[in-house]
């Protein structure tokens, strides 16, 4: 019970019966105060102008010479009093003393009320409300005049007792509409109330504010950008994370792309589309994937986005852990395969030769273990470098390391760019050199460091690349390699790059093939 007292439905009726019953306890008011002024002008108007004829009847004014004037005119008064209602008809002299009442001992005493005064002295006609014997009273008073003097006055009056009674049976019916009209009422604020709650799917006002801040809570921290926008493609609810790749100068606050069309972020080809799936498309500066679906009762369209080097990071991370687990397959099975080999030269007897092998492979583990082990290498660059080197081995291509003994410190983000850029190079290298007919397939990877920044020099002894697409390789969707959606990777790296400060470029190399330069600058200088 004490929840139902505390819910919106509760304080809806409450609130709207309360309100009812105000306005129509109001309209009560007014209108008694309405009746009473309009009746009270209508007996004053009824009254004065009874008194008129009163004053200017010929019997009346013969009734004054008499010499007892009350026996004539109290009968002509008594029968038209009977006749309109009134509650008394007075006919007095210019002294005030009655000639006519409806109480007859009152006959011949002086009029009360003192309102005779404009009547006799300044001979007007009005309309008064005093207090007389008989009670308050609205009153027409007219003086009665002979050869222009004022020889009495006429007083005809309705007592206020009469409005009362005629306003308090107006109030009782109006209280009956009243009591209806606030059933009728309630019954609607019970309509209403259910309504608005179906609208707001049985919430109540805490769970709104709740589910409210949860939204806001949820746009703030989602990486992903988001925007929803309405019937009319005007954008209706952008986050943070949509913004700074929609304005990154962010000279425009996020509050003002409320309201804005969706056609100056997307192009109408895009917005015309209801849904969209993984959609690659250039953003500004930045490459993102792009996502679209209509919101629920078709309302609008909801956009969501991230930047595609975001994505490719994460595919690169568990390729990289793929080329390492790939790595120590490789490894095993290579480990065991010269075992075999040093076994069988132990079974023939050619202890010469099985030890030169096993100094060969000791110097040749000794050589990489040496860049492996080195103080610059991160673990994530060394499992790469490693996998692409045991993967080069299994094709038959080998991956030889130069001029690697120097100390590198990446930041987080320069690891993520090398990682990108330095694994799509040595896969590109190793693609080219497995289909490649050389007899000796060769790729050379040389790191070096300079004083303000690193640099990563990757060559191959491939057939190098054409002359038509030399310009453009760093371009989305140029490549040298055949079928479909290619020549991601270099673009990928290149925007990987610029976003640290770094560079990419080819060049000519010491091998007859490709040579690819990337540089990465010292983090502090």
């Amino acid at each position: 019970m004490k929840a139902y007292l505390q819910s919106l439905t509760f304080k809806l009726i409450l609130l709207t019966s309360i309100l009812i019953l105000f306005v129509c306890m109001i309209y009560i008011y007014l209108l008694q105060i309405h009746i009473r002024e309009t009746t009270e002008e209508q007996m004053g108007e009824e009254a004065l102008s009874i008194a008129k004829a009163i004053a200017s009847m010929e019997e009346i004014v013969a009734a004054f010479e008499d010499a007892q004037p009350s026996i004539r005119i109290q009968p002509i008064a008594e029968n038209l009093r009977a006749d309109i209602g009134a509650a008394f008809i007075v006919v007095g002299n210019t002294e005030g003393i009655r000639y006519s009442h409806p109480l007859v001992e009152q006959i011949g005493q002086k009029m009360v009320g003192g309102d005779n005064d404009a009547a006799l002295l300044d001979q007007k006609s009005y309309v008064s409300k005093t207090m007389g014997g008989l009670g308050e009273s609205i009153r027409g008073k007219v003086p009665i005049m002979k050869e222009g003097e004022v020889i009495g006055v006429v007083s005809v009056g309705f007592l206020t007792d009469f409005i009362d009674r005629k306003i308090s049976g107006y109030s009782k019916k109006w209280l009956i509409y009243t009591c209806l009209v606030l059933v009728i009422g309630i019954i609607g604020a019970i309509a209403i109330s259910y309504y608005i709650k179906r609208l707001l799917h049985n919430m109540e006002p805490q769970q709104i504010a709740k589910l409210y801040n949860q939204h806001k809570l949820i746009l703030a921290t989602t990486e992903e950008g988001i925007i929803a926008t309405d019937r009319q493609n005007q954008i209706m609810t952008i986050n943070n994370s949509a913004y700074q790749l929609v304005d990154t100068t962010q000279k425009k606050p996020i509050a003002q792309w409320h309201g804005e069309s969706i056609e100056h972020v997307f192009t109408s080809r895009v917005v015309q589309q209801d849904i969209i799936h993984n959609l690659e498309l250039l953003l500004g500066e930045h490459l993102v994937i792009l996502n679209k679906a209509p919101l629920a009762n078709k309302v609008g369209s909801l956009y969501t986005f991230r930047r595609k080097t975001n994505i490719q990071n994460v595919i690169n991370e568990l390729k990289e852990v793929r080329q390492y687990a790939n790595a120590q397959r490789a490894q095993t099975h290579e480990f065991a395969n010269k075992l075999h080999i040093i076994l069988g030269l132990l079974l023939h007897k050619s202890y010469d030769e099985a030890i030169e092998f096993i100094r060969e492979e000791r110097q040749n583990q000794m050589d990489n273990q040496s860049f492996l082990n080195s103080q610059m290498a991160s673990p994530l660059l060394r499992a790469l470098i490693q996998g692409k080197m045991i993967e080069a081995a299994e094709l038959g291509i080998q991956l030889e390391l130069r001029n690697t003994d120097v100390a590198i410190q990446f930041t987080e983000k320069q690891e993520g760019a090398i990682l990108t850029a330095l694994g799509n190079v040595l896969q590109n290298a190793i693609d080219i050199l497995k289909n490649s007919r050389e007899e000796k397939k060769l790729i050379q990877l040389s790191i070096m460091h300079y004083k303000t920044h690193y640099t990563f020099e990757i060559q191959d002894s491939g057939s190098g690349i054409a002359d038509a697409v030399y310009e453009q390789i760093f371009m989305r969707g140029i490549s040298t390699k055949e079928g479909f959606d290619r020549g991601h990777g270099l673009a990928i790296s290149k925007q990987a790059l610029k976003e640290v400060g770094g560079e990419i470029t080819v060049d000519e190399g010491d091998l007859s093939g490709a040579c690819f330069i990337i540089t990465i600058p010292v983090e502090g200088e």
